[in-house]
């Protein structure tokens, strides 16, 4: 799994590409927590080139989701491809993330 970030201003895209598996969500969770720490007020998890969701990958999004919102921040999960957005859809998290 690979993450590209991409950052303007306070605004922290992070595209991940390849599997989110165990391994991967902890690099992911490692990606979102720098991007907070380094004052993000948004972050877009970009999902388009992501070809596997596991239920790590769920926590990290929703985990993160949660303390981003108490913060009155934002983080979504952005663009997933047909498979994530599927698991995303079958475990009731789409409405928590998704917006775009």
């Amino acid at each position: 799994m690979e993450i590209r970030k991409i950052i303007t201003g306070e605004t922290h895209e992070l595209v991940v590409s390849g599997r989110i598996d165990g391994e991967g969500a902890n690099q992911l969770e490692i990606e979102i927590l720098a991007a907070m720490r380094a004052g993000a007020t948004t972050i877009y998890v970009n999902l388009s080139q992501t070809t596997f969701l596991c239920s790590a990958g769920l926590r990290v999004l929703l985990q993160y989701w949660r303390q981003m919102k108490a913060n009155q921040r934002l983080l979504q999960a952005t663009r997933p491809t047909p498979a994530v957005a599927a698991v995303l859809a079958a475990t009731g998290f789409q409405d928590l993330v998704e917006k775009m």
